[in-house]
């Protein structure tokens, strides 16, 4: 003692008598709750202090795979492609390009034959019921040019058809004029013409026919 009033020894305040705080998790004395586990930062309990580790995803918001379409709906790449230009696939089909093809070049064939055999019979050269004959192969030649172009614009192959089998009737009609009316060494030379003649038309008339010809010309929108 110093003799003073608001003066005291360190050794007149009792050990115990100053309050300690709590050990953590007990009750407060001041009524206040105990010390809990805060929340992490993804809605999951954490201990106290404890920080989550560097780039957690999220239980409540997981992140799609790359390239997969979020939940919110499918991106460009879900976007339908166009319907095909036919049932069977898109463009044209082969054995319509070919029979167009065949057309153009038997109808080429067929007209430059039928003109020279024309300036032959208007000149006087030529005047034989063969001859004569082979001139329906005009329009016959006619006929599979304007099919052919007509089946390149996705129209019906019936003009093509019907022209090339023409064609072929022309052909062996001449035969059996030419049979009845000429001797043998003409018939012979002209069955040996019909031979390499015959195939063109016939064959552009068979891929006018072809299912896959006929429904990709009867689909036409």
């Amino acid at each position: 003692m110093t003799g003073q009033p608001y003066e005291q020894e360190w050794d007149a305040v009792p050990p115990g008598s100053v309050p300690q705080p709590p050990p953590y998790g007990a009750p407060s004395p001041y009524g206040l709750p105990p010390a809990q586990a805060r929340p992490s930062a993804y809605g999951q309990p954490a201990p106290y202090g404890a920080v989550p580790p560097y780039g957690a995803v999220p239980p409540y918001g997981a992140v799609p795979p790359y390239g997969q379409p979020g939940p919110y709906g499918p991106g460009w790449a879900a976007v339908p492609p166009a319907p095909p230009a036919w049932s069977d696939g898109p463009g044209r089909p082969g054995s319509a390009t070919t029979a167009a093809v065949l057309g153009f070049v038997t109808g080429g064939l067929t007209a430059l034959v039928s003109l020279a055999l024309l300036v032959a019979v208007l000149t006087g050269e030529e005047d034989d019921p063969i001859t004569i004959t082979l001139l329906l192969g005009i329009p016959c030649a006619a006929g599979l040019i304007t099919g052919a172009a007509w089946l390149l614009g996705r129209r019906s192959p019936v003009v093509l058809f019907a022209s090339a089998l023409a064609s072929v009737v022309v052909l062996f009609l001449a035969l059996v004029v030419g049979a009845a009316s000429q001797d043998a060494d003409d018939i012979v030379g002209f069955t040996v013409f019909l031979v390499l003649a015959v195939p063109l038309p016939v064959i552009t008339a068979v891929f006018a026919r072809l299912p896959r010809t006929l429904g990709w010309a009867g689909s036409r929108p």
